[in-house]
């Protein structure tokens, strides 16, 4: 029986990660937009959307990658696919051939919010003179669920790192079969390399100067009526976190503020900001309802600032997966 730790983190705005501004020539206000994502009803797809294009720059089936690796040059975090619901556990052993089970385990799931300091692989490496050292330790990964809700399976994984300038990682099944090896150099023109068990290094992010949202299911906690925390899969949107940031607009209605007050607003570079609950589930109706009055304010990587809001969640055939957008450059 596998135990999920149910853990709070600071929302902050991550400032530390961000290169230094460029400053934004003045320019005129942009016209109303109104854009639609297709995520499918399953919600199958990650789709990456830049704003000042108002174009879908690639998409992705959520079951096409596993981990995600930090390229920042000191950077070394790893992030699951959280789509899936994927899950990590520390066995604190570094026997390889010893670990066959995910029993007893800590088993979490990364936040929503992005921090890298609440991973749930964690800190996988000592520091020394600057230069990172694997622990060593085996982790158990739950590989979550496919687009089609199917188990996809558990593997273990021993991380490390090559000549101080690449990640390696050896993973196998939990019986040990399967074994591989892994090479996964770091490539700066993307916020994280991801990796499939499956099929290796997959092209998955692009350009990180190239979008602005991505919309896609993801994990996140939810709280019961008794206030009691449990992990939960949504739909909805994360911020880049090379540069973008937002905040909901509480103060003024769509469209309805200027660049100068959305200069003056408090934005942040948490992921789920905008997240999911701009819509709401209507058990007796069996559908979703799109909450128009909630307002964003985002700015994109350019240093462009836009007033956006939801305005449906249907296709035409009545097909959910397609949230609808309207919003304006400021």
């Amino acid at each position: 029986m596998k135990q999920i730790v149910y853990y709070f983190v600071v929302l902050f705005a991550f400032t530390s990660c961000f290169e230094e501004d460029v400053k934004v020539e003045p320019h005129e206000p942009g016209d109303l937009t109104t854009a639609t994502v297709e995520m499918a009803e399953t919600y199958k797809y990650q789709v990456y959307f830049d704003l000042e294009t108002s174009t879908s720059i690639s998409q992705n089936i959520i079951s096409e990658w596993d981990l995600g690796f930090e390229t920042a040059d000191s950077g070394w975090h790893i992030f699951l696919n959280t789509s899936k619901m994927m899950l990590a556990g520390n066995s604190m052993n570094t026997g390889f051939n010893t670990v066959t089970s995910s029993s007893g385990l800590a088993m979490n799931f990364d936040p929503s919010t992005g921090n890298r300091d609440s991973t749930a692989i964690g800190n996988w490496y000592d520091q020394a003179e600057d230069l990172p050292v694997s622990k060593g330790y085996v982790y158990v990964i739950d590989r979550g669920t496919d687009e089609n809700s199917n188990s996809v399976g558990l593997k273990k994984v021993v991380f490390d790192i090559q000549e101080n300038k690449d990640y390696q990682i050896r993973f196998a099944d939990l019986d040990g079969s399967n074994e591989q090896t892994a090479i996964i150099p770091k490539d700066t023109s993307v916020n994280f390399v991801c990796f499939s068990f499956d099929n290796g290094i997959v092209d998955i992010e692009p350009n990180k100067k190239d979008w602005d949202l991505q919309f896609t299911k993801y994990s996140t906690l939810l709280f019961t009526d008794a206030g009691e925390p449990y992990p939960y899969l949504v739909a909805g949107v994360l911020l880049n976190p090379y540069k973008a940031a937002a905040c909901a607009d509480t103060l003024h209605t769509f469209p309805g503020i200027t660049l100068e007050e959305a200069e003056g607003l408090s934005l942040t570079t948490r992921k789920d900001v905008i997240g999911y609950d701009w819509k709401d589930y209507g058990f007796t109706s069996e559908r979703y309802t799109v909450d128009v009055n909630k307002v964003y304010v985002i700015r994109d990587i350019a240093g462009y600032y836009y007033q956006l809001r939801f305005i449906g969640f249907y296709n035409s055939t009545g097909e959910k997966g397609f949230p609808t957008f309207e919003y304006v450059r400021l």
